[in-house]
């Protein structure tokens, strides 16, 4: 089964945890209970809503995606967002599934120089 077919359909976010590279220090931006789901369809789309457990904070995006397969790299080409900075741009996040579980890391250096390593772990949503 190819990467593609294996992640389609809907995932409930299980952690976000981000990593400062220089310090390894971890953090969590959702909070210790994050809640989101993130769908990806047969015919290229995808969407991905994420908030803290009172879902005070929110962050939505949504647009295409497309695989490469050889990398094991999905990429996010965002056409609608709740953050601005990220219409437009192509997110790229490394995929691994075992089993039910999805975890997607990307890696990404801020305007101050400081390099974060984040991973995202989603679980299968059960059928209705």
């Amino acid at each position: 089964m190819t990467l593609r077919d294996a992640v389609l359909g809907a995932w409930e976010l299980v952690s976000f945890v981000s990593r400062d590279a220089a310090t390894d220090e971890d953090r969590h931006p959702l909070g210790g209970a994050p809640r989101g789901l993130i769908l990806y369809t047969a015919d290229g789309h995808m969407s991905a809503q994420l908030a803290d457990s009172d879902l005070g904070g929110f962050i939505s995006y949504g647009g295409r995606f497309s695989v490469d397969e050889e990398t094991s790299t999905l990429h996010h080409d965002v056409a609608i967002s709740t953050m601005p900075e990220l219409l437009t741009q192509k997110l790229f996040r490394h995929a691994d599934i075992d089993r039910e579980i999805l975890t997607l890391s990307a890696t990404s250096t801020d305007d101050a120089g400081v390099t974060t390593h984040s991973r995202l772990q989603w679980k299968r949503s059960a059928p209705a």
